[in-house]
């Protein structure tokens, strides 16, 4: 399984980087825009990781670009990890969650542990993510199927080429999971690992070219592609910053995939 980890603007440090620090035998791919190819040589190396330079702009078209990469290296499974990630495990069935070396609850190696998991569910499940810390407590323990995924997406590489990408400039990896929900193609969110991130809308990333109106826009184009599936809301995010309130989806993703299962009957 290859591990990619798209970044963009963010040269000096990533915290997904700093939690892997050499704990995946597999390959593991920091993928910038090409005209930062310069900027990353030294967070890099730093990590031992590979530099991928992708020429396409936007998240949704580097996603793509990681997918024909995985498929020409000739990797069936293929992660992919936003760069300001922290992760955490949750060892029963108990709500609680723990950094990987909180003395409480201590898992050595977790990282490495937590890959070896994600690549085995990926041989079961189309496509999978490790849950957001955030609602962990309220998912099915440990794995729980039809739902959100967010910021650590897990595909097998055929379907997810398969699907339409670019549609959205944001949003992407929830279209896309809509697609493969709605072919028949459960999901699996993977609630024995989680992970969070320090701030929506941080400096580099999508902040570089997200902003409200663009956010708007794709909602609703969102909502057009997947109607009956979406509704729209406003939402506040304390840790958003400017970006805190803005148009939001509220997706009903187990909706998604029984639809598929009623063209079936």
């Amino acid at each position: 399984m290859n591990v990619y980890i798209p970044s963009r603007s963010r040269f000096t440090r990533s915290t997904t980087l700093e939690a892997i620090q050499g704990q995946w035998p597999g390959r593991v791919f920091l993928v910038c825009p090409v005209r930062q190819i310069k900027q990353y040589g030294t967070l890099a190396d730093r990590h031992g990781v590979i530099l991928l330079p992708c020429e396409k702009d936007g998240i949704a078209l580097t996603r793509r670009f990681c997918g024909i990469h995985a498929q020409r290296t000739g990797e069936k499974r293929m992660l992919m990890l936003d760069d300001d990630l922290r992760f955490f495990h949750r060892p029963s069935d108990d709500v609680r969650l723990y950094k990987f070396d909180d003395s409480a609850a201590r898992l050595p190696n977790g990282m490495n542990k937590m890959l070896c998991h994600v690549d085995t569910i990926l041989r079961q499940y189309v496509h999978a993510a490790i849950s957001a810390r955030e609602g962990n407590n309220r998912l099915r323990y440990p794995l729980h199927e039809c739902n959100r995924p967010l910021r650590a997406l897990a595909f097998q590489v055929e379907p997810f080429l398969a699907c339409k990408h670019g549609r959205v400039a944001i949003m992407e990896d929830f279209d896309v999971a809509l697609q493969l929900l709605r072919a028949g193609h459960k999901n699996a969110i993977i609630t024995r690992f989680s992970q969070d991130q320090l701030q929506t809308q941080a400096a580099g990333g999508c902040s570089d070219y997200r902003t409200q109106q663009l956010q708007a826009e794709n909602v609703v184009k969102m909502s057009k592609l997947h109607a009956g599936f979406i509704k729209l809301r406003q939402k506040e995010n304390k840790g958003g910053g400017d970006f805190g309130t803005r148009q939001e989806a509220t997706i009903y993703w187990q909706r998604a995939w029984e639809s598929a299962q009623k063209e079936w009957l």
